[in-house]
């Protein structure tokens, strides 16, 4: 009794990896600029550090 295969071969498993990394890494950059975009600039999620107040004189 022979059962297909499920996994797929090293290099095939190795490809769909890639794509997926790729894939995942342009998503997150589109849709960090939609955010920007819908924002007008102000995007909530980027870290602008902190701002320097005003020293009393």
């Amino acid at each position: 009794m022979n059962f297909p295969t499920l996994l797929a071969t090293t290099a095939q498993a190795n490809v769909l990896y890639a794509l997926a990394a790729v894939g995942f890494l342009l998503g997150s950059w589109f849709l960090g600029k939609a955010i920007t975009v819908m924002t007008k600039g102000n995007n909530p999620l980027v870290w602008r550090g902190m701002k320097k107040q005003d020293e009393p004189k």
